[in-house]
């Protein structure tokens, strides 16, 4: 008989155990990275277990009546052992929606992992949502390549080019207070906002995952022109952030960023990401940033986030 179990803190290592094994499994799942935001998003997650095993986890939290795969999260829903199959996950998500309907939760946002970020097909959960009427709440669009395939524009192969020209190089780097200011900047004047995280919130979480958050700049002498910052986690080389200053725009810093990235830190990935282009929950396009992305060679992928009643899921047999 499979079992729920709400997380506590002395469940940690078998969280992060099978964060680690799991066949859609990703390092901000981790205990570490999960909890540095929960002043804000207080913590209501659960370990599933048969036979003594973990098949199964959900990270989540509540809002009233409400209960989400975690909204602090680009994606979330169930995480599964390899050995957990179909009847498991109607069995884990039965127990979820009983426990959440013992708590007073009346309506579930639920976040799938995205197919490209599995490691393993994972996609029982999504068979599910449709039998229980789950409605599409939120789609963005992303854009999503194989490292060093797919074509180029005209556009961005004259900016890699003219960089090249301009003398600029490209490196790991650790000036994250440098990069920090320049994104700053970048998204006021661009979009009237700032990054999510603070900058003592991205110093804090590469400092916990060193092998998975990682800053890349392209440099004109000693001067970073422009960064971005990844998020490593295999299949998926993800761009997390992305910005130039004045000058770094001028000479097409990203361009050859971009290039340095694809021959290099993120040639052994499967796919490289370039992360969304839309706001207001995808209902608005930016037409001129996924056509900057998609001058690199890729192409679109869908974030979706369902809503529904939690209810039993009935057995076939």
């Amino acid at each position: 008989m499979m079992e729920l179990i709400p997380y506590g803190e002395d469940l940690r290592g078998e969280w992060d155990s099978l964060v680690a094994r799991a066949r859609n499994g990703h390092f901000f799942f981790m205990r570490s990275y999960l909890d540095y935001h929960l002043d804000r998003f207080p913590q209501s997650s659960f370990l599933f277990s048969r036979a003594g095993r973990m098949l199964g986890l959900v990270a989540g939290h509540r809002d009233g009546a409400l209960w989400a795969t975690h909204r602090g999260l680009t994606f979330g829903g169930l995480v599964l052992d390899p050995r957990a199959r179909t009847e498991d996950v109607r069995e884990m998500l039965n127990l979820l929606h009983t426990e959440l309907q013992r708590q007073g939760v009346e309506k579930i946002l639920y976040r799938p992992c995205p197919w490209f970020h599995q490691r393993e097909p994972s996609q029982e959960d999504l068979y599910f949502l449709f039998r229980l009427g789950a409605q599409l709440e939120r789609r963005v669009l992303g854009t999503l390549q194989r490292p060093g395939q797919g074509h180029w524009s005209e556009r961005r192969r004259r900016g890699r080019n003219r960089a090249l020209r301009e003398g600029l190089v490209c490196r790991e780097s650790h000036e994250w207070e440098r990069y920090w200011q320049i994104l700053s900047v970048r998204l006021g004047e661009r979009h009237d906002t700032q990054p999510t995280h603070t900058l003592e919130e991205i110093v804090l979480l590469a400092g916990r995952f060193p092998e998975h958050i990682r800053l890349y700049a392209a440099y004109e002498g000693d001067e970073m022109r422009a960064g971005m910052v990844a998020y490593q986690s295999d299949p998926v080389f993800h761009i997390q952030y992305s910005a130039a200053d004045a000058r770094g725009l001028e000479c097409d810093a990203a361009d050859l960023l971009v290039d340095w990235l694809q021959q290099g830190p993120a040639a052994n990935f499967s796919y490289l990401s370039f992360g969304n282009s839309c706001e207001q929950g995808g209902r608005l396009l930016n037409d001129g940033l996924i056509a900057f992305k998609e001058g690199f060679g890729g192409h679109g992928v869908v974030y979706d986030e369902y809503s529904y009643v939690p209810k039993e899921i009935p057995s076939d047999a």
